[in-house]
């Protein structure tokens, strides 16, 4: 992890925000700044999706996914996003409304704002020095997929044909390897702080999204709970694409559920958009999409004849922003990603549904996993259904029951899953995981419907009920205070040290791509490095010019660093020297180091 790896993501992920901006802007706008600061998760959540959608189709076109390419995909967006805007006739946003404050914390609020504050800064001192040595599927089909596109600029169906889940979306891989671009290197370990940048993306999309609709006493402590629930902590910068999935189907349902309440273009346009980069995320995106989609279209029974017209458009623009790398992989001959029995052949083994249908409700109910989340998501349903909001009510309860339905299903039809929480043979826990933060998503929603509609039923003041005395519900400038001790507790405890985690103080170490060369070691094999490059097609040029010189046995593979390395592997080193001398004599660089394979 390098600090250019690390302002190289800096750099990335404010590029995601300013696309999501021009989409966001052409679709719904913004009078005021502020306007804009508070939704600009989503912002960020739309810059990923369209990166994926664009990223996807250049490499199903062929065209090259480099440094320009990559830029090209960011800077379209915001330039038709201004002028979408411009036709709509949105104005130029002033800094400010009238009267407008600093927005105000109670001192209740304020205890989870900086908890969520506190697991935030965490996660990069935890995950900034993770590697993939664990993570099965990241090292078998996800990095392997990622660093070809990175160094190639596409993929080649050969290679697809060779590694795992080969028909998987490569959405979140493209993405990977655009951020290989930004950090100058296919840094695996610094691409978990990658995910980090997700994290925040999502819990600003939540928090912006809900801020204005949500009473803080209910919005923030629903957050915190699914943040720190045991699956997630566990795997939020785990290189996988189940939890971006998650983030992408969660704040896609969110929106829809606004739009059946309100009824905003933009709102339904921005879940498309989202509901697609689900799709090109994992396979399992489709399944989720459609348990929205079913959702939505249930609630919206009643008003069909206005709503559904709409609704089909969306979910339609959606499936086909997704349709071509399905074409793509069917056209290139690689095998299906449908269930192992087939798509009707699960009934073929019906012995199997019942056990897949309790494996999913028990690890979903699992309080080891998700203590409190998906309860309280039931329990909401049911109080809001209770208190007369039957859309949302309805919108959460089907799609919880299709969500069951077709995990179960999933497990059901691919044979070689055995029925167990262990990830190696099942990835029930993965799976459930985005049913559990699309619920967790919802439920401020639907706990604000229930307490809303409960005060109107019997005729008195909408007032948020007190969990304590006055002092700690009343909204004040102080309670930031509260937050900004969360802020500053991190960096404190990191400059002077972690009690009884062997961790010294001061700042964070940030290695440079030299400190991964090994030097020789006397009377141990070397290995002669003829150079280094950037991508393997310029890796192979200098493979080349080797050969040319008289080497033979010369060999281009990843170095662990970023780059790619041309040597010649286990040579004795007065054997090592004398190639040396001969590399030298035709204009190489050759480097002589210890070859740690000895």
């Amino acid at each position: 992890m390098t600090s250019r790896a690390i302002g190289g993501l800096f750099v990335f992920n404010a590029f995601l925000l300013v696309a999501g901006a021009g989409v966001l802007w052409g679709v719904r706008g913004w009078r005021w700044w502020t306007d804009f600061v508070r939704l600009a998760g989503v912002a960020y959540l739309l810059g990923l999706a369209l990166l994926m959608i664009v990223l996807t189709l250049e490499i199903v076109l062929g065209v090259p996914v480099d440094g320009a390419t990559i830029g090209l995909a960011g800077l379209v967006p915001v330039v038709a996003g201004i002028a979408v805007g411009r036709r709509r006739g949105h104005s130029m946003p002033a800094l400010a409304p009238s009267g407008w404050h600093f927005p105000r914390l109670s001192l209740f609020a304020a205890l989870f704002v900086a908890g969520i504050v506190v697991y935030l800064e965490g996660l990069v001192r935890s995950e900034r020095l993770s590697g993939v040595v664990k993570e099965w599927d990241s090292w078998a089909f996800w990095m392997p997929k990622a660093e070809w596109i990175y160094y190639s600029g596409g993929l080649d169906p050969k290679l697809l044909a060779g590694i795992p889940s080969a028909p998987y979306p490569p959405g979140l891989t493209s993405v990977q390897a655009a951020a290989f671009h930004a950090m100058g290197s296919a840094d695996t370990t610094t691409l978990h702080v990658q995910y980090w940048f997700f994290a925040v993306g999502f819990v600003g999309a939540i928090a912006g999204l809900l801020a204005s609709r949500v009473p803080q006493a209910i919005l923030f402590p629903v957050l915190l709970a699914v943040l720190v629930a045991p699956s997630l902590v566990a795997r939020m910068t785990t290189t996988y694409a189940d939890i971006p999935l998650g983030q992408l189907a969660a704040v896609a349902a969110l929106l829809m559920a606004l739009w059946l309440l309100e009824e905003k273009t933009w709102q339904l346009a921005a879940a498309t958009l989202l509901l697609a980069g689900a799709m090109l995320t994992k396979r399992e995106g489709t399944l989720f999409v459609v348990c929205i989609l079913v959702g939505a279209f249930v609630a919206s029974w009643r008003d069909r004849s206005r709503l559904w017209r709409q609704l089909a458009v969306g979910g339609a623009a959606a499936f086909a922003l997704a349709l071509p790398w399905r074409v793509w992989f069917t056209a290139q001959g690689i095998p299906g990603d449908g269930p192992e029995s087939g798509y009707l052949g699960s009934f073929r083994h019906i012995d199997r549904a019942w056990p897949a249908l309790k494996l999913v409700i028990t690890t979903l109910f699992d309080q080891g996993l998700w203590p409190v989340a998906p309860i309280l998501a039931v329990a909401a349903i049911v109080l809001a259904a209770l208190a007369g909001a039957t859309r949302m009510s309805v919108f959460a309860a089907v799609l919880l029951a299709s969500a069951i339905v077709s995990t179960s299903w999933a497990i059901w039809s691919n044979l070689s899953l055995k029925f167990t929480q262990e990830d190696s043979a099942n990835p029930i826990v993965r799976l459930t995981g985005t049913t559990v933060l699309t619920l967790a998503a919802l439920t401020p929603v639907l706990l604000h419907a229930a307490w809303s509609g409960r005060k109107r039923q019997s005729g008195s003041s909408p007032r948020l009920p007190s969990p304590g005395p006055d002092a700690l519900v009343a909204r004040s400038w102080g309670a930031w205070a509260i937050v900004l001790l969360g802020v500053l507790s991190h960096p404190g405890a990191m400059l002077v040290g972690y009690s009884g985690s062997g961790l010294p103080g001061g700042l964070p170490s940030l290695p440079g791509q030299e400190e991964c060369v090994s030097r020789p070691v006397a009377e141990r094999p070397v290995r002669l490095v003829v150079g280094y490059a950037d991508s393997f097609p310029e890796a192979e040029v200098l493979r080349r010019r080797a050969v040319g010189a008289g080497l033979t046995d010369v060999q281009a593979a990843s170095d662990g660093c970023g780059r790619v390395r041309v040597f010649i592997d286990h040579l004795p080193i007065a054997e090592a020297q004398g190639l040396e001398r001969a590399a030298r004599a035709a204009a190489l660089d050759p480097t002589l180091e210890l070859d740690p394979n000895s």
